[in-house]
């Protein structure tokens, strides 16, 4: 058996931020796919739902919009690392309408 052999400071340092970047890199694959039902008000046609939708779909990170007219609210699939509800709320706002809270 060989003896342990000592690690220099610098070598530690560079031990850690390898460390520390893997772990870093490795959040992503924490993140999963989140789904949001959002009341809607505003919509006085087809078209204001389509227009809805279609502004969560440009979202990076938004996988599914899906708008219901009847109901009143779009349901959207994203993922919650790289937006937030408040991200969705306000390409909601952008298009012209209102989340109700």
């Amino acid at each position: 058996m060989q003896p342990a052999r000592e690690i220099s400071k610098s070598d530690m340092n560079k031990l850690i931020a390898a460390v520390a970047l893997a772990a870093g890199l490795s959040t992503a694959a924490f993140a999963a796919p989140k789904t949001e039902t959002l009341k809607v008000s505003g919509w006085h046609c087809a078209g204001c739902a389509v227009r809805t939708e279609s502004a969560l779909k440009d979202l990076k990170g938004v996988s599914t919009a899906a708008a219901d007219k009847k109901k009143q609210q779009v349901t959207v699939t994203y993922d919650d690392a790289a937006l937030t509800r408040a991200d969705l709320e306000k390409a909601v706002a952008d298009s012209g309408y209102t989340v109700e809270k």
